[in-house]
């Protein structure tokens, strides 16, 4: 038996594969599987290299279990939205730190999640899930709304999210949604339609312990509309620890964050700063899919995904170190790639051009050389994320626009 404490991670996939490097070196890495199965997209991102043993819970949860529990990990870890229940599920029957299972479903279903945080007082957006056009429709009318969001209840990356300001277009997104496997291997069995919420948008990543939340970074995010009403987002600014909207935003985290009972881990919350407050978006209970520990402690001196493995220690030292909200010692855009046509992914060229930007820290492609390309209309079919650090807020604007120039000519 390995002397290096266990640690579980549940589906290391893309972002949880950078906490999974992070832990290999002191830890004997056990993996679980939620699903039986995963797109190639996903799978090729685990790093199957660094687990001493790689086990799948879907019909074999008992005999997962009692591995497990010969193992003596010390955390489960849920290191991708997928693996949200299955870990909620694990941490719980081993008696380990983790959030409540029973509230599991509300932390994936974005209906459950307003229903749950409306009983708890906290403030939602109007909504209404279904499966028919016209009952969405009469809902609609009733609350006197005009544009409306059309959304499946549990996928990511803005799939199949649709703005729709017309009965028609309702009742198309429903239909494009409908039935559909997503992102998360589920059926579409029904939609949410929420009413849609006019502000800015605003990213908050947490590490929370004991149900005291830690808010390691908040972004201001810039979205683009395409010709298809289709939201695409263009970019998130780091935004300083003072900005005037976090007062409000944080505080509002936090209610949401209780309210969902996330008492120990990450989370990563959208949300909107409408007229009349903060009004969720969603939340999920993992790291956030855009996560870059470099990048991060150059502008913070701390990282999300380095606070969440710290947070499941005895004494979570260096969590407890640091403040409550984040400092910011140098500025930060991300910036979402977005291809205009269908060409095969020139990731060398692209890359060897980024380098030349001034405040250019770092690029993550989400396909390889040669994948054909196709125009983004969501997070999903955007070729990559590039970061942008710098001192100077003017060199990352600067830097931002010759980015798109080179976009331009090579997507």
């Amino acid at each position: 038996m390995s002397a290096r404490p266990t640690l579980v991670l549940v589906d290391a996939l893309t972002t949880g594969a950078m906490l999974a490097r992070l832990a290999a070196a002191d830890h004997r890495l056990v993996h679980v599987r939620s699903r039986a199965w995963l797109p190639e997209t996903f799978a090729a991102s685990l790093p199957g290299e660094l687990f001493a043993e790689d086990l799948t819970y879907p019909g074999h949860a008992e005999e997962v279990l009692r591995r497990l529990r010969e193992l003596e990990p010390y955390a489960v870890i849920a290191a991708s939205e997928f693996g949200v229940e299955v870990a909620d599920e694990l941490a719980g029957r081993l008696g380990l730190r983790g959030n409540d299972p029973e509230l599991s479903t509300a932390r994936r279903d974005k209906s459950r999640m307003m229903d749950v945080l409306a009983a708890a007082g906290v403030a939602t957006p109007r909504q209404l899930r279904g499966t028919e056009p016209a009952d969405l429709l009469r809902w609609r009318r009733a609350c006197g709304l005009e544009r409306v969001v059309v959304k499946p209840l549990d996928s990511a990356g803005s799939e199949d999210v649709y703005t729709c300001d017309t009965e028609q277009e309702v009742a198309a997104a429903v239909r494009a949604a409908l039935g559909k496997t997503n992102l998360m291997l589920r059926a579409n069995e029904a939609v949410l339609i929420q009413e849609h919420l006019a502000g800015d948008e605003y990213v908050v990543n947490t590490v929370s312990r004991d149900g005291e939340h830690w808010f390691t970074d908040a972004w201001i995010s810039r979205k683009r509309v395409t010709s298809g009403k289709r939201l695409v987002y263009d970019y998130e600014d780091l935004l300083a620890p003072d900005a005037p909207a976090l007062d409000s935003i944080l505080t509002y985290v936090g209610e949401v964050l209780d309210g969902l009972a996330v008492t120990d881990g990450p989370a990563h919350t959208e949300l909107i700063l409408t007229a009349n407050g903060p009004r969720l978006l969603e939340t999920g209970a993992r790291l956030s899919g855009l996560a870059n520990p470099p990048a991060l402690q150059r502008c913070t001196g701390a990282d999300q995904v380095t606070l969440t493995l710290d947070c499941h220690t005895r004494d979570a030292v260096r969590l407890h170190s640091r403040p409550r909200r984040y400092e910011r010692h140098e500025s930060a855009r991300c910036v979402n790639l977005l291809a205009h046509r269908e060409v095969p992914l020139p990731t060398h060229a692209l890359r060897e051009a980024l380098e030349q930007l001034p405040a250019f820290e770092s690029v993550r492609f989400r396909k390889a050389e040669g994948t054909p390309t196709r125009p983004t209309v969501d997070l999903n079919s955007s070729p990559g994320v590039v970061f942008l650090v710098h001192q100077d807020p003017d060199e990352i604007e600067s830097s931002y626009k010759l980015l798109r120039d080179i976009e331009r000519e090579l997507l």
